[in-house]
């Protein structure tokens, strides 16, 4: 999430996780995430999840349903920019 301030960008969460679900992807601070976590590895594990995300809308679903919780930071997220970047250098020319 960005907002600007006086004409300077600011962005909210650079850090975050994102919990992967078939249907859609929920955006939750680092904190939340662990909450997730802890929630999903108790036993018994609960039938439904709680979370609050980024936005502040509170979300609750099954927990068969979320299929992964992703770490994205500042640098993991410019190291696959740089990844992909010499990814695609590797893609020959005349490559359909």
């Amino acid at each position: 999430m960005v907002i600007q301030k006086a004409g300077e960008t600011v962005l909210l969460h650079q850090d975050h996780h994102i919990v992967a679900t078939a249907a859609f992807n929920y955006i939750v601070s680092a904190m939340m995430a662990r909450h997730i976590e802890e929630e999903l590895e108790r036993w018994p594990r609960p039938s439904w999840i709680t979370f609050v995300d980024v936005c502040g809308s509170r979300v609750r679903i099954r927990a068969p349903l979320i299929q992964g919780l992703e770490q994205s930071s500042v640098e993991t997220r410019e190291l696959e920019r740089l990844w992909r970047k010499q990814r695609d250098a590797e893609v020959p020319q005349d490559f359909e």
